[in-house]
């Protein structure tokens, strides 16, 4: 089924005037330094990946909430994928 994905470290996701942000707390907070700007469907993927879920599980969110093709959705999970672990918050 694949490997269980989780956020790791204290954030809290706001939305301010439309845009979804992520704002590090505690300990994160001093490991990574301002705010970060979420797209709503990174919004979405990064509200799933609280509870913890797999990357096919994201395509699927993805596929049913929006009207993509299987590729373009398995491509934004996969970018990210990418930079939330490049951020080492996965």
């Amino acid at each position: 089924m694949g490997e269980t994905l989780k956020i790791k470290g204290e954030m809290i996701l706001r939305e301010v005037a439309g845009e979804h942000i992520l704002v590090p707390l505690g300990e994160t907070a001093l490991q990574l330094t301002g705010m970060i700007s979420l797209s709503e469907s990174g919004a979405l993927l990064w509200e799933r990946l609280q509870e913890g879920c797999t990357e096919a599980e994201l395509v699927e969110l993805l596929l049913e909430t929006y009207d993509v093709s299987p590729e373009a959705a398995q491509a934004d999970v996969a970018a990210f994928l990418d930079r939330i672990r490049e951020l080492k918050l996965l």
